[in-house]
């Protein structure tokens, strides 16, 4: 099975044997990959709070555990 399906699917074969996908298909997986990006870094974020937090109530919980409040408190962290 190939690794890329949604780019194989998309792809266009052009008049000089090359393939090309259509711009907004570029688009869309820069959004998809910069959203992953975004969620890897409150997940490290999350990750390493917690082991400096470890033992306290303050990181537990549903209301914590969400990407609003994690980019509330990295903001906040941030000073900005």
């Amino acid at each position: 099975m190939n690794d890329t399906p949604k780019t194989d699917a998309a792809a266009i074969r052009c008049a000089c044997s090359t393939y090309v996908v259509p711009s907004e298909f570029a688009r869309e997986l820069e959004r998809e990959n910069a959203a992953l990006r975004a969620d890897k870094e409150r997940m490290d974020w999350l990750e390493q709070s917690q082991k400096l937090w470890e033992g306290k109530d303050s990181l537990r919980g549903p209301e914590f555990i969400s990407r609003a409040s994690i980019d509330a408190a990295i903001n906040a962290g941030s000073g900005t």
